[in-house]
């Protein structure tokens, strides 16, 4: 279960990215967030800071504080966290079409890369589009004994979802690698580019609390709605 700032801040930042709060809007007060989500201004406070801090808010003195920039249109890559492109986006602007889902025995590559030997991992490829334009082609392998029952109705919403709601199991953090490259046969098919366009590959291997890679994906996106987005915090 999810501290309460926590739910606050991802609720806000869900109605940040679906555009339910506006850029350069003013959210509303301390008061009336701790009132409408039944808890504390202090905790409202922290969620709002960190907001803040990853540059979603921007407080103005003697005003409030507002929408600093509107991240819906973009697909934001966030050094500081994890979360699913449904939060992301919100449910209602993403659409997820699988375009397979199989159990494969790995290739000796994608096993190193899970820290496995020959068991067998789930292989998903899905299409995200975003208001109907096709924006990220996402390739995804993990480990069934690390992720057992998943089915292609949890591929249509929140993979993370299923692993932190019903699986119980907590995510921890991710190692990342961005590069960019030349659309291949699959992008243009899937996300209409011809050869001579270019996409962003995220290359991604994720970890759970207890220790164990539980996701290996590589993530093509459509440059013109890509952005790479973090804060960095000075600890000299």
């Amino acid at each position: 279960m999810l501290p309460k700032y926590k739910l606050v801040y991802e609720d806000i930042k869900s109605k940040i990215n679906n555009n339910t709060y506006k850029t350069n809007e003013k959210i509303p007060d301390g008061s009336s967030l701790a009132e409408h989500y039944k808890c504390s201004k202090l905790t409202v406070t922290k969620a709002l800071d960190l907001l803040v801090q990853q540059g979603m808010l921007i407080r103005r003195q003697g005003s409030g504080t507002y929408v600093k920039e509107n991240l819906s249109s973009k697909t934001t890559v966030e050094l500081n966290q994890i979360s699913s492109y449904s939060k992301k986006f919100g449910k209602e602007h993403l659409k997820s079409t699988v375009i397979d889902f199989s159990i494969i025995t790995p290739t000796k590559d994608i096993a190193e890369k899970l820290n496995i030997t020959d068991e067998y991992i789930y292989r998903i490829l899905r299409l995200r589009s975003v208001d109907n334009e096709p924006q990220i082609l996402e390739e995804t392998y993990m480990p069934i004994y690390v992720i057992p029952g998943l089915k292609e109705k949890h591929l249509e919403g929140s993979i993370y979802d299923y692993i932190n709601n019903e699986l119980n199991l907590k995510i921890q953090s991710a190692h990342i690698s961005i590069e960019g490259d030349k659309a291949n046969a699959n992008d243009q098919r899937y996300l209409n580019l011809t050869e001579s366009d270019f996409i962003m590959e995220i290359e991604k291997i994720c970890y759970l609390e207890n220790g164990k890679i539980f996701e290996y994906s590589i993530t093509h996106h459509r440059y013109e709605f890509f952005k790479f987005n973090t804060v960095l915090v000075n600890n000299i």
